[in-house]
Order: C-alpha cells, then sequence, then structure tokens
C-alpha cells in the first residue's frame, strides 16, 4: 500500500503596524498580491498586535478578514464564534466572539504605572495622560484611530523622558512588580505577563485539534514580537536597524531576516514563503535574501 503524505494546513501570525501596515501612513496596499494570494488558498491570517481590539476590529473590516485574532500584545484572543467546529474553555463572551483572557486588567496597569513615576520621578506619560491630539501626533492616527486606540483593555503605551538609562530604571520597576515591558516601535508598553508568544500557542493548539498538521508562520518586526517568532514554525523578521533585536534573536530557530519593514516587504516574504511550499518544500526555512 503507498504511503500517503499529509500537506500541513498553514496559519499565518502576523503583526500590524510597521509589519502588514506602514508604520506612517498605515497603509496596507503594497501586500495586497499577497493577501489575495491568502485569501485564495484559504490560509487563516492571525492579527497579533499591540492594537486594542477595536483598532484590530477596524482592520480586520477593511481586509475582510473573519480569523481569530491577538490583542495587546497577547492580552486577549479573540475568537469568532462558530470559527471551530468543536468547544473549547474561554473566559467569557463578548459580542460575536469567545475570549481568552490572559492580560491583567488595565486599571492595575495604570496603578503600577503611576506608582513608577511617583518611586522614580521619571516624566512618564501614559495614553490615559495624553490627550487625543496629542497621541494623534505621536501616532499618526487618525481622530477616529485614536478613539479606539484608548479603548485598553491590557496594555498601556507610555513615553519615557530621558535615554537609555531612564529606560533601564523603568524597566526595572515594572519587573519588580511582577508585569512584563515590551518596546512596540513608538511606544514603550507596561502589561501584564502576557506576550504574543503564549497567545500563539493556544490557538496553534485549536488549529492543531482542527486540522491533522499544521505550519505556522510568523512575521513581526520588533521586539514585543519576538515571543510569537518563537512559537512559530517559521518566524521572519522584518528588520531596518538593530533596536536591540541582535542579542535576542539567537533563541529563534529556522530565523529568517529580511531587511526592511512595512507592507511591501510583508508582501515579498510571505509569497516567497508560499511559493516555497508550492514546490513541494513547505517544511523548509526561507532563505534568507
Amino acid at each position: 500500500m503507498p504511503l500517503t503524505t499529509t500537506i500541513p494546513k498553514y496559519v499565518i501570525f502576523t503583526d500590524l503596524d510597521g509589519t502588514l501596515l506602514d508604520r506612517r501612513t498605515y497603509s496596507f496596499e503594497p501586500a495586497l498580491p499577497a493577501l489575495r494570494l491568502i485569501r485564495l488558498k484559504s490560509i487563516p491570517l492571525i492579527f497579533s498586535s499591540s492594537k486594542t481590539r477595536a483598532e484590530i476590529e477596524l482592520y480586520r473590516r477593511r481586509l475582510e478578514n473573519d480569523h481569530p485574532f491577538i490583542s495587546e500584545n497577547g492580552g486577549g484572543v479573540f475568537i469568532p464564534r462558530g470559527y471551530f467546529p468543536f468547544g473549547f474553555p474561554c473566559h467569557r463572551e463578548l459580542d460575536r466572539f469567545l475570549m481568552i483572557e490572559l492580560g491583567t486588567s488595565y486599571l492595575k496597569i495604570i496603578d503600577a504605572l503611576e506608582s513608577i513615576k511617583q518611586e522614580t520621578g521619571i516624566s512618564l506619560k501614559g495614553f490615559h495622560d495624553l490627550t487625543q491630539k496629542e497621541i494623534a501626533s505621536f501616532s499618526g492616527l487618525s481622530q477616529q484611530e485614536v478613539e479606539l486606540a484608548k479603548t485598553r483593555e491590557y496594555d498601556e503605551p507610555f513615553l519615557i523622558e530621558g535615554g537609555e538609562k531612564e529606560i533601564g530604571i523603568v524597566r526595572k520597576k515594572i519587573e519588580e512588580k511582577g508585569m512584563n515591558y515590551a518596546w512596540g516601535g513608538k511606544f514603550h508598553h507596561i502589561l501584564g505577563k502576557n506576550d504574543k508568544g503564549k497567545a500563539v500557542e493556544i490557538l496553534k493548539e485549536l488549529y492543531e485539534n482542527q486540522f491533522s498538521s499544521i505550519y505556522t508562520i510568523g512575521i513581526g518586526d520588533n521586539l514585543n514580537d519576538l515571543p510569537m517568532l518563537r512559537s512559530v514554525d517559521h518566524p521572519i523578521l522584518l528588520k531596518e536597524r538593530e533596536d536591540g533585536l541582535r542579542e535576542n534573536l539567537a533563541s529563534i530557530q529556522n530565523l529568517t531576516v529580511v531587511e526592511g519593514t512595512g507592507p511591501g516587504c510583508w508582501n515579498e516574504a510571505i509569497l516567497r514563503v508560499i511559493d516555497e511550499s508550492g514546490r513541494g518544500r513547505a517544511g523548509g526555512p526561507l532563505k534568507k535574501p
């Protein structure tokens, strides 16, 4: 009897800002060829971002994406009702989603950040301190998107007045309070013990229950994406500059580093991965450009 080979189901986990979305304009237009191919091949595309649930839902509508997503650096995992053909544990039901909650409550995070301000004397400004106009100025978001960005649940972006010394002091204080620090490209972040990797592992298990074999791809551009990249079969890092990344990359197996960031680089990297699979090399790492 001939041997049969199971073709793995591809699942893609992607960061948004600086990856699928342009960091300045938030456009995804250069990624449309890969997005169309992903849709044609029915590949689940999972948004995994520091953005809030409300922000990600906006981009899910714009991109006609109906897959699960991960908000606020792994604080929440949102799965559309009926998406998986089996039951699974969840913490609560929210609108159209079943929700798995990994993050610490926003009020506790704000309390911790305020305490760090008092203890260090360092000037820190979180989203809760900034006006909508200030956030728009720092981020380049539209007024509508700023309103969505302020609906935070598990993660507080903040600014630090100072340099590396002050960043190091604040980061140490965050860790002493049993929380995590992350750098997202424009803002520092304080959050609970969640990260993108823990959220990815939960969704991987669900997809593995649905399909006999899966092959996971993760693509991101920053330090807060590294836990996600460590959790997938094929990690891709879009890199414009070092930003302290080099010392953190050694532990990531099969890592592909692509010079440059944004949707154009995202498009090229994803098309190459899918092309590799179409030529029968689904399990192998993508060659570095």
